[in-house]
């Protein structure tokens, strides 16, 4: 989640366009690094339970449309969503378009329900929870740099 609020996402939601190389109804589970601390304790404090086992993490699952609205929520500006075709991705990075190609036609499949019941001391957080916590005046404020992906 907190990538959101950075880099070429940000410089997209300036415009008040939520630009992202997957489809707008493709789900993605998303997970903010607060999370992903509260679990990494959890473990930590519970070794024995998690020993041995394989735990896919994830705080909320939402599909890039869903997430446009989320953002327009919390920014209190009309985001929509325009999905960024890979093979532009792909003159800035193979890695992360073949990541994005691997969302948009595979994805990952996070029990995120399943988490939230098992280990409600994590204190998930949804992404509208996330986003409405970000000063988004702040970040949305031109950046003298310039776009960091154009």
């Amino acid at each position: 989640m907190d990538n959101f609020a950075s880099g070429w996402t940000l410089e997209g939601l300036r415009e008040n366009t939520f630009a992202w190389p997957m489809p707008a109804d493709r789900p993605l589970t998303l997970i903010p690094a607060d999370d992903i601390g509260a679990f990494a304790a959890l473990v930590l404090r519970h070794r024995s339970a998690f020993t041995g086992r394989r735990v896919d993490i994830a705080s909320d699952e939402l599909t890039a449309g869903q997430i446009a609205a989320a953002l327009s929520a919390a920014t209190g500006r009309p985001v929509t969503h325009r999905e960024v075709p890979l093979s532009h991705v792909r003159t800035h990075s193979d890695d992360l378009a073949e990541m994005f190609s691997y969302f948009a036609t595979t994805g990952l499949d996070v029990d995120v329900t399943g988490l939230r019941r098992a280990h409600p001391e994590v204190g998930w957080h949804t992404f509208a929870d996330w986003a409405a916590a970000q000063d988004w005046p702040a970040l949305l404020a031109p950046d003298p740099k310039g776009p960091a992906l154009s």
